[in-house]
């Protein structure tokens, strides 16, 4: 895949937009999707249903199942929500997922040389949409101050850097780094649903170990962890991914604190700006100035003419 600086960038932003936006900024019209409601109803699949989840939107996230705290993912891809146990699913990143990284210092952290296999922080066609939740009505019931997500290790070849862009300009703020051996958690606000970045800079299979934890309203801890499976490229075996083991010895263990938001958590719960204009709005303003800059240097050149005449 072959771009110059500038449409790389382009194409980059575009698929980076923005999910989540500051608290200092005018927040923009919200995403249908990401105002979701869930409902204490929806369908639950039981263990042992196997499915490969390649396009569309899917949210993990806590759930209560027969009154356990479950790490779960929210499969919205068909229609109707399906709630579906983590081990049964495996992520395919189609090789349209492929950008190529601009030379901008701001995302030297991925660690790649050519192109990278994203998920988009917003939609894009043909590709897995993959966020996550607190929005399940008896999590949301019994949680205290939220849920902490705590990035527990990789397996794979390549990195796996995971990111959120907010939508003031600003660059990528980064939530995991497999480069980083060890814990990385982020704090999650109740009743929230937030999308971000998912960057890997090789294909194959990949495992990426995740425990959601939180300190509940009476005082009580609850944590699961869970292993997700990503099949990376359309020349990735999905059976290779679903049957592939956790096989670290030492993973990290630092429990994250479940008590003091950051500043990027507190942007879970703000609308989704509309990102790709965002992003199209840069290339349309550089557009305008180099055409404003023309038409100063023709008009310049005319009322030289004229004196001369």
């Amino acid at each position: 895949m072959k771009k110059t600086a500038l449409s790389a960038l382009a194409a980059l932003a575009l698929a980076f937009a923005p999910a989540v936006a500051f608290a200092q900024d005018n927040p923009g019209p919200a995403d249908p999707a990401l105002t979701q409601v869930v409902n204490e109803n929806e369908e639950i699949a039981p263990l042992g249903t196997p499915v490969e989840l390649d396009a569309g939107h899917a949210d993990l996230g806590p759930k209560y199942l027969d009154g356990k705290w479950t790490f779960m993912v929210r499969d919205d891809t068909k229609g109707a929500p399906v709630w579906r146990h983590l081990e049964d699913v495996v992520f395919r990143v189609h090789d349209k997922a492929k950008l190529t990284l601009p030379k901008d210092p701001a995302y030297d952290f991925i660690k790649a040389s050519g192109d990278v296999y994203a998920i988009p922080q917003t939609e894009a066609e043909g590709v897995i949409w993959l966020g996550w939740n607190t929005q399940d009505p008896a999590v949301v019931k019994k949680l205290g101050n939220g849920v902490s997500l705590v990035y527990g290790g990789h397996q794979g070849e390549g990195d796996l850097n995971v990111f959120v862009q907010a939508g003031n300009f600003a660059g990528p703020t980064q939530l995991w780094n497999s480069a980083k051996n060890e814990a990385q958690p982020i704090h999650v606000d109740p009743n929230t649903h937030t999308h971000a970045n998912w960057v890997f800079t090789k294909p194959g299979t990949h495992l990426v170990r995740l425990t959601a934890q939180a300190r509940l309203a009476d005082g009580s801890s609850v944590e699961d962890a869970q292993v997700l499976r990503f099949a990376v490229g359309d020349g990735a075996d999905a059976k290779d991914a679903a049957s592939a083991t956790w096989t670290e010895k030492t993973e990290p263990s630092a429990k994250a604190s479940v008590e003091a938001p950051s500043a990027v958590d507190k942007s879970t719960s703000l609308p989704l700006y509309v990102g790709a204009g965002l992003a199209v709005a840069v290339v349309v303003i550089v557009g305008v100035v180099v055409v404003l800059k023309r038409r100063a240097a023709a008009d310049r050149a005319a009322a030289a003419k004229a004196v001369e005449e």
